[in-house]
């Protein structure tokens, strides 16, 4: 919530002694101006009216410093008692009112005294009045259009602060959402293909149900954060692909894992290699009879120093009409560009002689 008017913060502020320094600047250098033409005028025609009284009321030096410290004394009034004035509405403006008419009448008999505006003899005339009101218009309503930027600045920085962290929760709840999404069918048919294994090799049922348990010990941890060290996030992919070489079998899936050693420790984004994996299956391997290769590598960027390099190469259907476009992808694509921005990006290659290669590349060390 912006700062209120009768906040003790915000009205010390207009009191601190740079304030009240530049005000006084600025109130000579406003009553210089002022006299300035009268000052010329006195100079340059001095009997021209035939009586001169005037200059020394208007022109002299005394006139100026008088003037300059009944504007400096009005903006001090009006600094005062803006703190008593209603918060906001047509009170306010009633207030400002109030105000300014105070300020004036409370001026009018200052300067009945001080002779500093007007005629010399202090006589409250039209003009004087005039004066008086301009200044304090002026002094009043700068302080308001002053108060209503500070508080404008209070609530658009509070705004931002809070499309910040409506951002920063989307990018979260997306991560989130990514990161739950292993594949129910997945699972389904793994379970299917367990159940018959069961009635017919109870030994490869016993492996495959191994490797079930050691890719959910893997996966469960994961989907509950949204970055891990690369050595858990290769048993994850790992323990995914052995269960895939189970069911559609061996000699249709061959797996191989180039991994440069020293990067056990370095934190990826969490499920990143699983999802080129899953992209691999469904898209290389599962629509081919004959099945291909799927190699996972991991290595500092040959071609862009400071960069890690994960990849996914599989040797099976190739770039076709829907590669690149599913949600698995788009999602590790949004997540990249939330957690790194342009330092990070997901790209697909040809793979020789056949296949494709899925490519992420990140900030590293």
């Amino acid at each position: 919530m912006p700062p209120n008017p009768a906040d003790p913060v915000d009205r010390a502020a207009l009191l601190r002694w740079r304030a009240v320094l530049a005000a006084a600047a600025l109130s000579t250098l406003l009553a210089l101006a002022l006299l300035l033409p009268g000052a010329v005028r006195c100079k340059l025609w001095p009997a021209q009216d035939g009586d001169d009284s005037s200059c020394h009321a208007d022109a002299g030096l005394s006139g100026g410093l008088g003037l300059a410290f009944l504007l400096w004394m009005l903006w001090l009034a009006a600094t005062l008692t803006q703190r008593r004035l209603p918060r906001a509405g047509p009170a306010r403006n009633w207030g400002l009112t109030v105000q300014i008419a105070g300020l004036t009448l409370l001026f009018a008999l200052l300067n009945s005294v001080t002779h500093t505006v007007g005629a010399p003899d202090g006589r409250l005339t039209a003009y004087t009045l005039q004066v008086l009101l301009t200044f304090s218009t002026c002094v009043c309503l700068g302080l308001e259009y002053r108060r209503l930027g500070h508080h404008g600045e209070a609530a658009a920085a509070m705004l931002k602060r809070a499309e910040q962290a409506q951002a920063r929760q989307l990018d979260a709840a997306r991560a989130a959402l990514l990161q739950a999404q292993v594949e129910p069918h997945f699972l389904f048919n793994t379970l299917a293909h367990l159940r018959r294994l069961a009635r017919t090799d109870a030994r490869a049922a016993q492996a495959m149900l191994s490797d079930l348990r050691r890719y959910l010990a893997a996966a469960l941890p994961e989907l509950r954060q949204s970055e891990t060290p690369l050595a858990r996030e290769l048993e994850l992919v790992t323990a995914f692909l052995a269960l895939h070489q189970r069911r559609i079998g061996p000699e249709r899936l061959a797996l191989r894992y180039d991994i440069s050693p020293g990067l056990e420790d370095v934190i990826v984004p969490s499920t990143c290699l699983l999802t080129l994996a899953e992209n691999a299956i469904k898209h290389g391997i599962a629509p081919q009879v004959q099945g291909g290769e799927i190699c996972v590598r991991a290595l500092p960027d040959p071609d862009e120093a400071g960069l890690l390099r994960l990849e996914v190469a599989d040797t099976g259907a190739g770039m076709g009409s829907g590669s690149g476009s599913g949600t698995g992808l788009a999602t590790l694509r949004a997540r990249l560009a939330a957690a790194h921005g342009a330092a990070a990006k997901l790209s697909l290659h040809l793979n020789r002689p056949r296949g494709l290669i899925a490519r992420v590349q990140l900030p590293w060390p």
